[in-house]
């Protein structure tokens, strides 16, 4: 395994690191079942866990294998949350569920927009809870993540993040263009996410050897199978720059990938004149196959839904990869507008406590999935 140095940070990274979402207990019918993977991936060499306290119960699981391996790596996570009280509650919980007294990058999770940026520096803002808890040693580096590169230019010129992450795969290559040289400037780390384009790469060691041919410290890779692990260290293990037959090869798989995938660039969301959140409805609908209560529950949140479409066709007339973004948002609608009455029970039972001892009761009885 190749070790990397994460920018100032000077910590010395896996180039593969293990993400969070594949963990949760949705994947697994066990405790044992997740963790097996985790204690695969630090067997194999990868010492840097990345995570979010949005994503379901992945740091329980963490947490239950650092109670005996918390000196074999290091922990990351991060909180969607942006004013400086409620950031501060996740953090907590987050320690608490990592069972260790010490976070080694937080991060500022998923801002999208130039009013998020300033929530979360501003008076009373999530840096407030973040530069706390550091000032008590409780998290030693501070990141931020986004699918804008825009607002991660911006982000990084404060100079207050250590570390940045966005999605880097060939399918999404300009990102890093745009992010590389100041991150570079400033002696930011990279974390790569999104390394084959929600899984929709199959050739994943040339995927995988693609983004490691680059200047990123670690490759975030979501594995939900010990097969999985395996796959992605032997890719990193092995990495040789591509050569020229690899690079034609993984040129045609991305232009193989389906004609209605999203790669969240935002290009067309400032010229929706409903101001509906395009890229967040589709990111959304992805999470169904993973949590549908989630998912339908983030989406009707949104305050400008599919629904507000007015079908101007601006989306689509904007949209770099020329996708149906008008028909897509009918069917994301279509899949997200189900399911009221699973949700409300989903969420009564989450509220009491009592989620996890219903569902193992209803698929021991013999419940099924319903479609989503």
């Amino acid at each position: 395994m190749e070790y990397r140095r994460l920018g100032r940070t000077e910590l010395k990274v896996s180039t593969v690191s293990l993400g969070g979402m594949g963990v949760i207990s949705k994947h697994h019918r066990t405790l044992e079942d997740a963790t097996r993977i985790i204690h695969t991936a630090l067997d194999r060499g990868v010492n840097f866990i990345e995570t979010a306290r949005g994503y379901f119960d992945s740091e329980n699981v963490i947490g239950e294998v650092m109670k005996t391996r918390r000196a074999d790596c290091y922990l990351a996570s991060k909180s969607y949350l942006r004013s400086a009280k409620r950031c501060e509650q996740q953090i907590q919980e987050s320690l608490e569920n990592f069972k260790t007294n010490k976070i080694d990058l937080y991060q500022i999770h998923h801002v999208q927009y130039a009013y998020e940026l300033e929530q979360v520096l501003g008076k009373g803002g999530a840096m407030e809870a973040v530069r706390s808890y550091q000032k008590q040693g409780l998290i030693d580096h501070v990141g931020i993540t986004s699918h804008h590169p825009g607002i991660l230019v911006d982000a990084l010129k404060t100079n207050q993040f250590d570390v940045v992450q966005f999605p880097f795969s060939v399918v999404e290559r300009d990102h890093y263009k745009e992010i590389q040289p100041i991150a570079e400037q400033l002696d930011v780390g990279i974390i790569a996410m999104k390394v084959l384009s929600g899984g929709n790469m199959r050739n994943v060691s040339t995927a995988i050897k693609y983004v490691l041919s680059h200047e990123v410290a670690t490759a975030v890779l979501g594995c939900s199978t010990v097969e999985h692990v395996i796959t992605d260290i032997e890719a990193a293990e092995s990495f040789t720059q591509l050569s020229e037959a690899e690079k034609e090869t993984l040129a045609q798989e991305a232009d193989r990938l389906p004609e209605n995938f999203c790669r969240r660039c935002r290009y067309c969301e400032p010229v929706c004149p409903a101001e509906i959140p395009i890229s967040d409805i589709f990111r959304v609908e992805n999470y169904l196959i993973l949590n549908a209560t989630y998912a339908r529950n983030e989406y009707r949140a949104f305050k400008a839904n599919s629904t507000h479409c007015i079908e101007c066709g601006e989306c689509e007339n904007i949209c770099p990869y020329d996708l149906p973004v008008v028909d897509d948002l009918r069917r994301a609608h279509s899949r997200l507008n189900r399911g009221k009455l699973e949700d409300m029970a989903v969420n009564a039972l989450r509220k009491v406590r009592l989620y996890d001892v219903a569902r193992k009761l209803y698929f021991d009885l013999g419940g099924s999935l319903p479609e989503r």
